[in-house]
Protein backbone atom coordinates (compact mmCIF):
# COMPACT_ATOMS: atom_id res chain seq x y z
CA UNK A 1 0.00 0.00 0.00
CA UNK A 2 1.55 3.50 -0.80
CA UNK A 3 2.23 5.71 1.82
CA UNK A 4 0.27 8.43 -0.32
CA UNK A 5 -1.43 8.56 -3.54
CA UNK A 6 -2.63 11.08 -5.44
CA UNK A 7 -5.85 10.17 -7.83
CA UNK A 8 -7.10 12.96 -10.36
CA UNK A 9 -5.97 16.28 -8.62
CA UNK A 10 -7.31 19.16 -10.06
CA UNK A 11 -6.95 22.69 -8.95
CA UNK A 12 -7.83 26.01 -10.19
CA UNK A 13 -7.16 29.60 -8.76
CA UNK A 14 -7.86 33.15 -9.60
CA UNK A 15 -9.80 31.31 -12.93
CA UNK A 16 -6.25 29.92 -13.62
CA UNK A 17 -5.86 25.61 -13.84
CA UNK A 18 -2.69 25.17 -12.10
CA UNK A 19 -3.37 21.15 -11.99
CA UNK A 20 -4.51 19.28 -14.30
CA UNK A 21 -5.29 15.51 -13.20
CA UNK A 22 -2.70 14.73 -11.36
CA UNK A 23 -1.74 11.28 -10.60
CA UNK A 24 0.90 10.39 -7.79
CA UNK A 25 2.56 7.60 -5.39
CA UNK A 26 4.95 7.27 -2.95
CA UNK A 27 6.03 4.32 -1.50
CA UNK A 28 7.08 3.86 2.33
CA UNK A 29 10.51 5.02 2.65
CA UNK A 30 11.11 6.25 -0.43
CA UNK A 31 12.17 9.72 -1.59
CA UNK A 32 10.70 10.75 -4.86
CA UNK A 33 11.50 14.45 -6.27
CA UNK A 34 9.12 16.27 -8.16
CA UNK A 35 10.86 18.49 -10.84
CA UNK A 36 10.27 21.29 -12.87
CA UNK A 37 10.07 25.00 -13.21
CA UNK A 38 8.89 28.08 -11.96
CA UNK A 39 5.37 27.94 -11.94
CA UNK A 40 4.94 24.74 -12.63
CA UNK A 41 2.71 23.36 -9.64
CA UNK A 42 5.25 21.68 -7.30
CA UNK A 43 3.88 23.77 -4.29
CA UNK A 44 0.34 23.55 -4.92
CA UNK A 45 1.05 19.49 -4.84
CA UNK A 46 2.29 19.97 -1.64
CA UNK A 47 -0.10 22.46 -0.05
CA UNK A 48 -3.24 20.10 -1.09
CA UNK A 49 -1.28 16.80 0.23
CA UNK A 50 -0.56 18.63 3.58
CA UNK A 51 -4.26 20.02 3.63
CA UNK A 52 -2.75 23.99 3.68
CA UNK A 53 -5.45 23.70 -0.20
CA UNK A 54 -8.43 21.84 -1.12
CA UNK A 55 -8.54 19.82 -4.34
CA UNK A 56 -11.49 21.29 -7.15
CA UNK A 57 -11.68 17.57 -7.62
CA UNK A 58 -9.90 14.18 -7.02
CA UNK A 59 -8.17 12.61 -4.08
CA UNK A 60 -5.77 12.12 -1.53
CA UNK A 61 -5.00 8.67 0.00
CA UNK A 62 -2.55 7.87 2.65
CA UNK A 63 -2.04 4.35 3.37
CA UNK A 64 -5.24 3.64 1.68
CA UNK A 65 -7.41 6.14 3.90
CA UNK A 66 -9.02 8.92 2.17
CA UNK A 67 -7.72 12.35 4.16
CA UNK A 68 -8.61 14.95 1.11
CA UNK A 69 -10.90 16.85 3.90
CA UNK A 70 -9.07 15.85 6.75
CA UNK A 71 -7.42 18.71 8.95
CA UNK A 72 -3.90 19.05 8.74
CA UNK A 73 -3.09 18.36 12.42
CA UNK A 74 -5.06 14.96 11.47
CA UNK A 75 -2.25 13.97 8.57
CA UNK A 76 0.77 13.02 10.56
CA UNK A 77 2.44 15.87 7.75
CA UNK A 78 5.44 17.63 8.22
CA UNK A 79 6.57 20.59 5.82
CA UNK A 80 10.12 22.29 5.33
CA UNK A 81 8.82 25.24 3.55
CA UNK A 82 11.39 27.08 1.36
CA UNK A 83 11.59 30.10 3.91
CA UNK A 84 12.47 27.55 6.72
CA UNK A 85 9.87 29.56 9.02
CA UNK A 86 11.91 29.46 11.96
CA UNK A 87 10.61 31.46 15.56
CA UNK A 88 13.76 34.09 15.73
CA UNK A 89 12.77 35.27 18.42
CA UNK A 90 13.18 31.68 20.14
CA UNK A 91 16.68 29.51 20.75
CA UNK A 92 17.66 26.36 18.82
CA UNK A 93 16.17 24.52 21.53
CA UNK A 94 12.88 26.10 21.80
CA UNK A 95 12.22 25.99 18.18
CA UNK A 96 13.11 22.28 17.81
CA UNK A 97 10.88 22.10 20.95
CA UNK A 98 7.78 23.71 20.23
CA UNK A 99 5.28 21.29 18.36
CA UNK A 100 5.99 18.51 21.26
CA UNK A 101 5.19 21.68 23.19
CA UNK A 102 2.05 22.38 21.44
CA UNK A 103 1.07 18.26 22.38
CA UNK A 104 1.84 18.75 25.71
CA UNK A 105 4.43 16.29 26.00
CA UNK A 106 6.26 16.41 29.55
CA UNK A 107 9.53 18.41 29.73
CA UNK A 108 11.38 15.34 29.79
CA UNK A 109 10.52 13.63 26.66
CA UNK A 110 10.79 17.15 25.30
CA UNK A 111 14.25 17.30 26.21
CA UNK A 112 15.29 13.62 25.41
CA UNK A 113 13.83 14.07 22.22
CA UNK A 114 15.64 17.39 21.07
CA UNK A 115 18.81 16.05 22.45
CA UNK A 116 18.50 13.30 20.07
CA UNK A 117 17.43 14.99 17.04
CA UNK A 118 20.03 17.46 17.37
CA UNK A 119 22.70 14.57 17.87
CA UNK A 120 21.70 13.23 14.83
CA UNK A 121 22.14 16.00 12.95
CA UNK A 122 25.24 17.37 14.23
CA UNK A 123 23.46 20.79 15.89
CA UNK A 124 23.50 19.66 19.70
CA UNK A 125 26.22 22.67 20.39
CA UNK A 126 23.99 25.46 18.86
CA UNK A 127 20.61 24.42 20.95
CA UNK A 128 21.10 27.61 23.37
CA UNK A 129 21.83 30.33 20.05
CA UNK A 130 19.09 31.86 18.28
CA UNK A 131 18.54 31.54 14.68
CA UNK A 132 20.10 34.12 13.46
CA UNK A 133 23.11 33.49 14.68
CA UNK A 134 23.37 30.50 12.76
CA UNK A 135 25.12 30.10 8.97
CA UNK A 136 22.14 29.12 6.09
CA UNK A 137 23.68 25.34 6.35
CA UNK A 138 22.68 25.01 10.46
CA UNK A 139 18.91 26.82 10.00
CA UNK A 140 18.03 24.40 7.51
CA UNK A 141 19.04 21.38 9.47
CA UNK A 142 16.81 23.24 12.88
CA UNK A 143 14.17 23.17 9.97
CA UNK A 144 14.60 19.27 9.73
CA UNK A 145 15.06 18.76 13.29
CA UNK A 146 11.57 20.75 14.53
CA UNK A 147 10.02 18.99 12.06
CA UNK A 148 10.79 15.32 12.25
CA UNK A 149 10.67 15.63 16.64
CA UNK A 150 7.44 15.32 16.08
CA UNK A 151 7.31 12.37 14.28
CA UNK A 152 5.47 12.30 10.87
CA UNK A 153 5.77 9.43 8.47
CA UNK A 154 5.62 11.83 5.84
CA UNK A 155 8.02 14.66 4.59
CA UNK A 156 7.31 17.36 2.30
CA UNK A 157 10.01 19.68 1.23
CA UNK A 158 9.52 22.61 -0.81
CA UNK A 159 12.84 23.67 -2.47
CA UNK A 160 14.31 24.13 1.30
CA UNK A 161 17.83 24.48 -0.21
CA UNK A 162 17.56 27.22 -3.01
CA UNK A 163 19.26 29.74 -0.77
CA UNK A 164 22.55 27.82 0.38
CA UNK A 165 25.65 27.80 -1.85
CA UNK A 166 26.65 24.77 -3.53
CA UNK A 167 28.94 23.24 -0.97
CA UNK A 168 25.88 23.40 1.86
CA UNK A 169 23.63 21.83 -0.69
CA UNK A 170 25.47 19.59 -0.80
CA UNK A 171 26.42 18.58 2.61
CA UNK A 172 22.67 19.07 3.44
CA UNK A 173 21.60 16.14 0.96
CA UNK A 174 23.13 13.44 2.45
CA UNK A 175 21.06 14.36 5.93
CA UNK A 176 17.75 14.48 4.10
CA UNK A 177 18.98 11.35 1.82
CA UNK A 178 19.21 9.22 5.27
CA UNK A 179 15.64 10.57 7.18
CA UNK A 180 13.86 7.60 5.82
CA UNK A 181 16.20 4.89 7.13
CA UNK A 182 16.88 6.43 10.01
CA UNK A 183 13.25 7.73 10.90
CA UNK A 184 11.32 5.57 8.60
CA UNK A 185 9.70 8.63 6.58
CA UNK A 186 8.93 8.65 3.18
CA UNK A 187 9.99 11.92 1.56
CA UNK A 188 8.01 14.21 -1.37
CA UNK A 189 10.43 17.07 -2.09
CA UNK A 190 9.81 19.03 -4.75
CA UNK A 191 12.89 21.14 -6.58
CA UNK A 192 14.28 22.72 -9.96
CA UNK A 193 17.32 21.62 -9.62
CA UNK A 194 18.90 18.29 -11.42
CA UNK A 195 21.69 17.72 -8.74
CA UNK A 196 18.72 17.72 -6.12
CA UNK A 197 16.95 15.13 -8.32
CA UNK A 198 20.01 12.86 -8.96
CA UNK A 199 21.17 12.79 -5.61
CA UNK A 200 17.70 12.74 -3.71
CA UNK A 201 15.63 10.74 -5.58
CA UNK A 202 14.74 7.21 -5.94
CA UNK A 203 12.09 8.31 -8.26
CA UNK A 204 11.27 11.37 -10.50
CA UNK A 205 8.13 12.81 -11.56
CA UNK A 206 8.50 15.59 -14.05
CA UNK A 207 5.81 18.49 -14.01
CA UNK A 208 5.20 21.27 -16.40
CA UNK A 209 2.20 23.67 -16.64
CA UNK A 210 0.56 21.41 -13.74
CA UNK A 211 0.27 18.21 -15.78
CA UNK A 212 2.77 15.51 -14.76
CA UNK A 213 4.74 15.05 -18.11
CA UNK A 214 7.07 11.75 -16.93
CA UNK A 215 7.14 9.74 -14.13
CA UNK A 216 9.26 6.86 -12.75
CA UNK A 217 12.45 5.47 -11.43
CA UNK A 218 15.49 7.84 -11.20
CA UNK A 219 17.57 6.07 -13.62
CA UNK A 220 14.73 5.55 -16.27
CA UNK A 221 13.19 8.73 -15.76
CA UNK A 222 17.35 10.58 -16.43
CA UNK A 223 18.73 8.22 -18.96
CA UNK A 224 15.19 8.28 -21.25
CA UNK A 225 13.39 11.52 -21.75
CA UNK A 226 9.81 10.74 -23.56
CA UNK A 227 9.79 13.95 -25.46
CA UNK A 228 11.73 17.41 -25.84
CA UNK A 229 9.90 19.20 -23.10
CA UNK A 230 10.69 16.52 -20.26
CA UNK A 231 14.60 16.41 -21.68
CA UNK A 232 14.97 20.65 -21.92
CA UNK A 233 13.67 20.04 -17.96
CA UNK A 234 16.40 17.59 -17.28
CA UNK A 235 19.25 19.98 -18.89
CA UNK A 236 19.41 18.19 -22.41
CA UNK A 237 20.80 19.63 -25.75
CA UNK A 238 17.67 19.31 -27.83
CA UNK A 239 18.39 18.98 -31.79
CA UNK A 240 16.63 18.06 -34.83
CA UNK A 241 17.44 15.95 -38.08
CA UNK A 242 15.38 14.60 -40.93
CA UNK A 243 12.28 15.97 -39.20
CA UNK A 244 13.15 13.45 -36.07
CA UNK A 245 14.07 15.10 -32.63
CA UNK A 246 17.14 13.37 -30.53
CA UNK A 247 19.03 14.82 -27.52
CA UNK A 248 22.16 14.93 -25.67
CA UNK A 249 23.49 15.59 -22.39
CA UNK A 250 25.81 18.73 -22.48
CA UNK A 251 28.80 15.49 -20.64
CA UNK A 252 27.40 13.29 -23.48
CA UNK A 253 29.42 14.91 -26.51
CA UNK A 254 32.30 12.88 -28.02
CA UNK A 255 35.23 15.20 -28.88
CA UNK A 256 36.29 14.86 -32.55
CA UNK A 257 33.41 13.79 -34.93
CA UNK A 258 31.65 15.18 -37.88
CA UNK A 259 29.63 18.04 -36.71
CA UNK A 260 31.30 21.00 -37.22
CA UNK A 261 30.83 24.47 -35.02
CA UNK A 262 32.06 27.78 -33.53
CA UNK A 263 32.78 28.01 -29.96
CA UNK A 264 30.52 31.36 -28.92
CA UNK A 265 31.36 31.22 -25.04
CA UNK A 266 33.93 29.07 -22.97
CA UNK A 267 34.47 28.78 -19.28
CA UNK A 268 37.64 26.94 -17.90
CA UNK A 269 36.98 25.07 -14.76
CA UNK A 270 37.42 21.56 -12.66
CA UNK A 271 34.60 21.32 -16.16
CA UNK A 272 34.76 23.13 -19.02
CA UNK A 273 31.52 24.35 -20.39
CA UNK A 274 30.76 25.78 -24.14
CA UNK A 275 28.28 27.31 -25.77
CA UNK A 276 28.61 26.40 -29.51
CA UNK A 277 26.88 27.13 -32.96
CA UNK A 278 26.46 24.30 -35.68
CA UNK A 279 24.01 24.10 -38.17
CA UNK A 280 21.14 21.99 -36.07
CA UNK A 281 21.46 24.74 -33.47
CA UNK A 282 23.30 26.46 -30.36
CA UNK A 283 24.38 23.55 -27.67
CA UNK A 284 25.50 23.33 -24.36
CA UNK A 285 28.81 21.17 -24.19
CA UNK A 286 30.90 20.03 -20.81
CA UNK A 287 34.28 18.32 -20.98
CA UNK A 288 36.81 17.88 -18.74
CA UNK A 289 39.31 18.07 -21.75
CA UNK A 290 39.73 21.00 -24.24
CA UNK A 291 37.71 21.33 -27.43
CA UNK A 292 38.74 22.53 -30.39
CA UNK A 293 36.69 23.56 -33.67
CA UNK A 294 38.92 21.77 -35.98
CA UNK A 295 38.39 18.42 -34.23
CA UNK A 296 34.54 18.51 -34.85
CA UNK A 297 32.01 16.84 -32.33
CA UNK A 298 30.03 13.65 -32.33
CA UNK A 299 26.72 12.87 -31.47
CA UNK A 300 26.45 9.50 -31.12
CA UNK A 301 25.48 9.35 -27.73
CA UNK A 302 22.03 11.02 -29.12
CA UNK A 303 18.92 9.87 -27.38
CA UNK A 304 15.21 10.03 -29.81
CA UNK A 305 12.34 11.46 -28.33
CA UNK A 306 8.73 10.58 -29.36
CA UNK A 307 7.49 14.15 -30.49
Amino acid sequence: MDRIRLEGITKSLNGNVILKDVNLSLEHNEIRVILGPSGSGKTSILNIISGIMLPDSGRVLKDGKDITYDKIEERRVGFVFQDLGLFYSMTVAENIAYGLKLKKKGINEINEKVKEISDFFGIRDQLLKYPSQLSGGERQLVALSRTLVNEPDLLLMDEPLSSLDSFLRGSIRWYIRDIPARFGVSVIYVTHDMADAEILGDSIAVLNEGTIIQDGPKADVLAGPRNSTVAKILGYNVFEVDGKKFAIRPENFVNGGDIRFKIIHAEKGFHNHYLIDTHMGRFYVISSKEIFEEDGLSLKNAIPLSD
